[in-house]
């Protein structure tokens, strides 16, 4: 059993991000595997539109890793694009995903509440479809050799391989050395925003000192504006005070989708649960594939069940590479769906869809699953 302590914890990671199964013990010593995660502050918090709650075999690329270089400090390269952070969580794009992603994005910055922002911001790639929209924006110092520029829930006690430097010791130490003053750097989505969704999950890449890369990636529908609006903030350690930025951009949506339906062989009642799936729906574009289950559920507005659905094969041994999802959405009068998301892949004939539940871990049940032709 889960210790209630434990649960706490892996329900407040989930404020801020969805990770999947294979990352858990990165969650639990985050210290130790190098995970570096922040969610933008206070100021800009996001609008929930509907309750989600966390389901853990959903994303891999949630997850904001700092890579370590074991060569040298910083990576050699000074381009860390869209591409990149795919790579560095596990997942690679297709070719024709590749071919979506947008380059030299113009943006407007609208206000600047100081003329003394000491950092730039660009928005270097983006990479919309249907169901997701990544960013990659890059931070860069505007006076080289002053700053050491780090997410924005850092601290000067945590270990200097959290932010991807490699070496011993602590972030402040690392800045006291090198005479160099810490900046804590975040953005966001305007609260306000047309394009606000759900939820939002940031990766960063230190490049050098005073140059960083953030990915940011957050769920979408098709019915989702384009018109981005981002808030930049940068606030120096043991400050509350924070210089903000706010800048808007257009994205573009040209990718093309299919989708399938999957019927439930035999009952599509979740054993162990009041919960009875409804629909299997399966989206696939350039970019990724997209699993929505829809049911019913008395117990769905509670963490009772801690219901949560995760893809096999048909032969139920290996579970489909999770790269997303938008934990549990209330569709009103105890319907409910869960959207999970996973690489690109041909839609199988047959496959199994695994009910579990997510703190405990103990299984549900599968349920085998057969394309309906259309």
């Amino acid at each position: 059993m889960m210790s209630d302590t434990n649960r706490d914890y892996y329900k407040r990671m989930y404020d801020k991000i969805h990770a999947s199964e294979e990352l858990q013990e990165r969650l639990i010593n985050m210290k130790k595997n190098n995970v570096t995660q922040y969610q933008f502050g206070q100021e800009t918090k996001q609008v929930q539109k509907k309750a989600a709650r966390p389901v853990w075999k959903v994303a891999a690329a949630a997850v904001a890793l700092s890579v370590i270089i074991p060569t040298g400090v910083y990576a050699a390269s000074h381009y860390f694009g869209i591409s990149d952070f795919f790579l560095q969580s596990g997942h690679k794009l297709t070719a024709d995903a590749d071919k979506l992603i947008e380059k030299d994005i113009p943006q407007t910055t609208e206000k600047d509440t100081s003329e003394n922002m000491p950092v730039t911001f660009t928005v270097q790639e983006a990479l919309c479809d249907r169901g997701s929209v990544s960013i990659v924006i890059e931070a860069k110092a505007k006076e080289s050799g002053k700053y050491l520029l780090v997410p924005g829930d850092a601290l000067e006690t945590d270990p200097l391989e959290n932010i991807g430097v490699a070496g011993q010791g602590t972030i402040g130490e690392y800045a006291e050395k090198k005479n160099l003053e810490i900046l804590h750097v975040s953005t966001g989505f305007q609260a306000d925003s047309p394009f606000c969704p759900d939820g939002c999950s940031y990766t960063t890449k230190a490049l050098n000192d005073d140059t960083m890369s953030i990915c940011v990636t957050a769920d979408r529908t098709k019915d989702t504006a384009l018109n981005a609006v981002m808030i930049y903030a940068v606030r120096g350690t043991g400050s509350d005070d924070v210089i903000q930025s706010t800048a808007s951009f257009e994205l573009q949506d040209r990718s093309s989708s299919e989708v399938v339906q999957y019927a439930v062989s035999g009952s599509m009642e979740v054993p162990g649960t009041q919960a009875v799936i409804t629909k299997v729906a399966v989206e696939k574009t350039e970019v990724s594939t997209y699993v929505t289950v829809y049911y019913t559920d008395p117990q769905g507005d509670t963490d009772e069940n801690g219901l949560a659905f995760r893809m096999k094969d048909k032969t139920g041994e290996n579970i489909w590479n999770g790269k997303g999802g938008s934990g549990v959405v209330s569709l009103g009068n105890g319907s409910y769906s869960q959207r999970m998301v996973y690489d690109v892949l041909d839609f199988p004939e047959e496959c199994t869809l695994e009910a579990f539940n997510c703190w405990e871990k103990n299984i549900y049940g599968q349920f085998e699953l057969t394309r309906i032709e259309s």
